[in-house]
């Protein structure tokens, strides 16, 4: 039937024409454009599951490069900041694979210095125990904005010069701005920096990990990704029980209470309910919820919003 229609339509004899070679041609372009489909959405995790050839290749690797392209995390766009020894500082949006010696370079230009950049270097100031340390890094290295700590600064260094990059009028105040607390974090910039981390985890699973670990199927790949987006809920909730038991106050911890549940109430806008679940579920230990005196302190709103 399908073939007699399709000789009607070009206007061809039945009789003189190979119904049998349409329904072929018709199953192989089917069998075609399925596999070709497959080929697209096949585990990175085992890329064996794929046919060995594809019949359009030049569309196949195409696709494949543009969906690299956005997945790749190197193309993204940070920012440091690099001060100098007068203290004043400037903003420079880098890349991942951005090296130290780039950074001076951009510096150099930036601060409107005349040496060449070889005279100086990229230096990681820190505050260990309330001392103030300083180290020059290497002109390869890269990473910079994930690899700073927190308590760090980078500074550019005349590699010429023996000047103390923070002078010690200015040490106090280095250390105190090092000192981050936890009720001094927004919460909302809290709650992005879940989501964030969350779905990192989570768009790093591969599929055959789901497989596996429903089955119990003990594969050379393993399930490194999905145990490590398991352990997150957790993680979460131990570390909202110990922001707040750590704190021996007993306003600072009513203050913590309550930034939690702003913390929650943020993620549940944002649809993060695995990290809403999971600070719930640590305000709801019974380690917290036997802090009646606490609890007491916390304004009703939002016990309301909690409850």
């Amino acid at each position: 039937m399908r073939s007699t229609a399709l000789v009607g339509m070009l206007n061809i004899d039945p009789l003189e024409f190979d119904t049998t070679t349409v329904d072929s041609e018709l199953e192989s372009s089917a069998l075609s454009t399925s596999i070709s489909n497959k080929s697209f959405n096949r585990s990175t995790s085992n890329p064996d599951l794929s046919p060995s050839s594809i019949s359009n290749k030049s569309l196949s690797t195409s696709l494949l490069t543009f969906n690299g392209a956005i997945n790749d995390e190197d193309n993204y766009t940070f920012v440091v900041k690099v001060y100098r020894s007068d203290q004043s500082y400037k903003y420079f949006p880098v890349l991942k694979d951005t090296t130290a010696k780039q950074v001076v370079m951009l510096a150099i230009t930036e601060f409107s210095i005349v040496d060449q950049s070889r005279y100086y270097s990229l230096c990681e100031v820190s505050v260990e125990n309330n001392v103030i340390k300083q180290k020059r890094l290497p002109d390869h290295i890269d990473n910079l904005p994930e690899r700073l700590p927190i308590n760090a600064r980078y500074y550019l260094k005349n590699n010429l010069s023996t000047e103390t990059l923070v002078p010690d009028h200015l040490s106090n105040e280095f250390i105190r701005e090092a000192r981050i607390h936890f009720l001094q974090l927004d919460s909302l910039e809290i709650c992005a920096q879940l989501t964030l981390r969350d779905f990192s985890m989570f768009k790093s699973i591969q599929a055959t990990e789901y497989v596996d670990h429903i089955f119990k199927v003990k594969s050379p790949y393993g399930i490194p990704h999905l145990e490590k987006f398991l352990r997150l809920p957790n993680e979460e909730m131990y570390w909202t029980i110990t922001e707040i038991l750590r704190e021996t106050n007993l306003i600072q911890r009513s203050k913590a209470i309550k930034h939690f549940i702003k913390i929650a109430k943020s993620c549940k806008d944002m649809k993060n309910f695995n990290s809403m679940f999971s600070i719930v579920s640590g305000l709801d230990h019974k380690t917290v919820q036997r802090l009646q005196a606490t609890w007491e302190r916390v304004p009703e709103k939002y016990k309301k919003l909690f409850e």
